[in-house]
């Protein structure tokens, strides 16, 4: 049935659906990031290791919890942390890295213009807030920066909310992850190189984001996530030891982009060469098609003239005891033919 406008009622509701399921995803990516925000406030920033590490982990694993609560039997599925394309989650992660650290080196120069202060000067306000730790935090830092910071972190933004969000597209699915994990960074505040801070992360979390979505894995993220809090944790202790260790990312991401290319070209070759092999396939297989067609044709001939008379039938049976096995051999070579092209489109 046409309503008066035109429109079909069957995409009057399939639009309603798609509607609705849109408000559903929203509304479950807004409760998780309530959890995770609500969950922040639950950190104790005391000097007591035994108070101060267990009221961490609840902030970073109650939210994974909710996740769990929504999905159930799917949740590794849901936070993207399968085992499918880990080895091109890590290689996308290393790859992006030169990139992304080009850029950020652009826009950081840029912002601290704005700001009129110096990089130095912005790495020792952020050296001294964390200096102003406990040092025993310091140290919980360096492994806590892989787990429970960049697992929670990635398994709910780069995972969950934005696998959640693709409907919107790439784009604004990573844009709005972005901006969400973001809102939880609100503590840069306290530092005069907020705006600095920010922007920063909006590049690291645009980059974690770029690969969990090239990649379906967020396996590559947690890693260059927690190494990114690691080299800034590590700064204070040793400058050396960070500059080697980013040294060595940066020539393991030229490496990455390498094979990446690599792999690129090898999968565009692999894709003509399938498609000459179907091309030849098809011209093969109309030549066995006329081939065939024609040997019927005779057939059909030699069954007239015997019927008018014009053969003898020892004759007769011979040629179409001839003809048929011929027909029934070409029609083996059709199908053995059509099987091999089905396969090399696979």
């Amino acid at each position: 049935m046409i309503l008066v406008l035109g429109i079909p009622n069957e995409v009057v509701a399939g639009k309603k659906q798609q509607g609705e399921r849109l408000m559903n995803r929203t509304a479950k990516v807004l409760l998780v990031w309530l959890v995770f925000l609500l969950s922040s406030m639950l950190a104790v920033p005391s000097p007591n290791p035994w108070l101060r590490i267990p009221s961490e982990l609840l902030v970073y694993l109650l939210p994974l919890a909710f996740i769990w609560h929504l999905t159930r039997k799917g949740f590794w599925k849901s936070i993207r942390l399968t085992r499918e394309n880990l080895s091109g989650s890590i290689l996308w992660a290393l790859a992006l890295f030169v990139v992304f650290f080009l850029l950020l080196g652009m826009a950081s120069a840029a912002v601290l213009k704005l700001m009129g202060k110096s990089e130095q000067e912005s790495r020792e306000e952020f050296e001294n807030y964390i200096k102003a730790q406990p040092q025993w935090y310091r140290y919980y830092l360096l492994p806590a920066s892989f787990f429970p910071i960049a697992f929670s972190e990635e398994a709910v933004f780069r995972g969950y909310v934005l696998q959640t969000l693709l409907p919107l597209g790439p784009a604004a699915s990573i844009l709005i992850s972005s901006l969400l994990h973001l809102s939880l960074h609100l503590w840069y505040f306290d530092l005069e190189a907020a705006p600095l801070l920010f922007v920063q992360a909006f590049i690291l979390f645009t980059w974690f984001g770029l690969v969990s979505y090239l990649s379906r894995n967020i396996t590559g993220a947690i890693l260059m996530h927690g190494l990114t809090n690691f080299l800034s944790i590590l700064w204070g202790f040793s400058q050396t030891a960070a500059s080697a260790i980013q040294t060595a990312l940066l020539i393991l991401g030229c490496f990455s982009i390498f094979v990446l290319v690599l792999s690129h070209l090898g999968r565009r070759f692999e894709r003509k060469l399938r498609e000459q092999m179907e091309l030849n396939l098809q011209m093969n297989l109309r030549k066995l098609e006329r081939m065939r067609d024609g040997l019927k044709k005779m057939l059909a001939e030699i069954k007239k003239r015997y019927r008018r008379g014009e053969m003898e039938e020892k004759d007769f049976l011979r040629l179409r005891a001839t003809y048929e096995r011929r027909i029934e051999e070409v029609e083996r070579v059709l199908s053995s033919r059509k099987e091999r092209k089905e396969s090399v489109r696979v």
